[in-house]
């Protein structure tokens, strides 16, 4: 059958198993399998995906993934996100807005440890909306500060999107960890930059300010004292040590991610949170994140492999840059696609839908793949706050089901306090996309690649 036919098949195919509810990597592997049958045949398509899923995850990079999990998994099990919430709040508590502010920054460092923005937004709708609320912050604007915020989980590195992205492209996951150091603090620096002219204008939105109320029930005692501030100082070595370790070219990621998760473990038994129970409890949700992340990767390297079969990826390219405009407006125009998918997809699916299309046009029209990577990222993170799927919004709404104020706070407020924080995204694109050496400069002062 001619790829004249077979691609609008395969396309409306996959739509239909998507919006059926089918699971997206079910639904890769079976559009994947008739695209080559329909192209070649059917024994083919057998035997290709028994190929795929050995090859596509054999090599030795994909341990990097349990690993950096482990290493997010433990260091949450030692506390370290309210260890640093804590150092962000001493130092900015009197600040109008300064909450908030705690929130950004100790997402920002706590997402150098996870990679993960769900991780982000379950820790920390636990951790500093009871404060915020304490202080008078209006609900929509603390859970949207909360949803916000975590999007930070997966531009900073070591992120679970840069991996995938690595492994599809074959791009250094290394170079991809460096390249979103810089973003990374930019988006932080928006955020925070945004808060403040918020409380400004609307300092009733903002709370009270600080008010040391040690007879209020919701109040959690914490000692405002220089000791809170440095007591995070294992978070801070075993992030430099990590993340400086790729840089300098000392390890690989994934002896980055075995030191971390080591690291991590060794956070757990100083501080002494560690147990049996909750080690056990950790392997398991690392096994299945992995798992699941895994399966993924084999019906994605599929369904790369049918759109190279068929033709499809060399047509587009084809078209793409026979259009005659400019490469700008390519690039705008992947952004939007992406952003319109994360309202109905997750954005490791966002990526591996996408990247294997958009990969080879950026290459023809010349782009630094790094550059495009971080991105790619940015565009398909704006998904997770944007409804109707918005998983960043509804995980912060799941993890306030034993909260006082949970009953309180609407899907559709959280939605709307987490909008400024999509304004400050969109500007962090702009500025990434229209001014590259952001993504690029630290990744050109790499001793070594990997």
């Amino acid at each position: 059958m001619s790829v004249g036919i077979v691609g609008p098949i395969i396309i409306i195919l996959f739509l239909i198993l998507l919006f059926a509810g089918i699971r997206i990597s079910v639904s890769l592997a079976i559009v994947s399998l008739l695209g080559i049958g329909l192209t070649a045949n059917f024994n083919v398509a057998v035997n290709m995906l028994g190929t795929t899923a050995f090859n596509a995850i054999k090599d030795y990079v994909f341990a990097v993934v349990p690993l950096f999990v482990l290493m997010g998994l433990f260091s949450n099990i030692a506390g370290a996100g309210e260890d640093l919430y804590n150092a962000a709040y001493v130092i900015l508590r009197k600040i109008r807005g300064g909450m908030a502010m705690a929130t950004v920054v100790a997402n920002a460092i706590f997402a150098a440890l996870t990679g993960s923005t769900i991780a982000s937004a379950a820790v920390f709708s636990k951790i500093s909306l009871p404060e915020m609320t304490r202080l008078g912050y209006n609900k929509s604007v603390a859970s949207g500060t909360i949803a916000g915020t975590s999007i930070l989980g997966m531009l900073i590195p070591p992120s679970a999107l840069m991996i995938i992205y690595g492994t599809i492209t074959g791009e250094s996951i290394g170079k991809l960890f460096i390249a979103g150091i810089l973003p990374g603090i930019l988006l932080s620096l928006l955020y925070i930059l945004q808060i403040a002219v918020l409380a400004h204008f609307k300092p009733k939105m903002y709370g009270v300010g600080y008010v040391p109320d040690q007879k209020n029930e919701s109040y959690k005692e914490i000692d405002l004292t220089w000791k809170t501030v440095f007591k995070p100082w294992p978070v801070l070595l075993l992030i430099i040590l990590v993340i400086g370790g790729i840089w300098g070219g000392f390890f690989t990621p994934t002896e980055a991610g075995g030191i971390g998760a080591f690291g991590a473990l060794l956070m757990m038994i100083f501080k002494g949170k560690f147990t049996w129970k909750g080690l056990w409890e950790a392997l398991g949700s690392a096994g299945k994140t992995t798992g699941s992340i895994l399966l993924l990767f084999i019906t994605a390297q599929m369904f790369s492999r049918m759109l190279a079969i068929t033709g499809i990826i060399s047509n587009v390219t084809t078209w793409i840059t026979s259009l005659g405009i400019s490469p700008l407006l390519v690039i705008a125009a992947f952004c939007l696609l992406q952003l319109a998918m994360g309202c109905v997809l997750d954005s490791t699916s966002i990526l591996l839908l996408t990247i294997p299309l958009m990969y080879p046009v950026i290459l023809e029209l010349g782009y630094n793949p790094i550059w495009y990577g971080i991105v790619a990222i940015v565009a398909s993170e704006m998904g997770l706050i944007t409804p109707p799927f918005g998983i960043s919004v509804f995980t912060v709404k799941s993890a306030l089901t034993e909260s006082r104020v949970s009953s309180q706070i609407k899907i559709g407020d959280i939605f709307r306090g987490s909008y400024p924080y999509l304004a400050m995204m969109l500007v962090c694109l702009v500025l990434i996309i229209l001014f590259p050496v952001i993504v690029t400069i630290l990744p050109s002062l790499m001793l070594h690649t990997m």
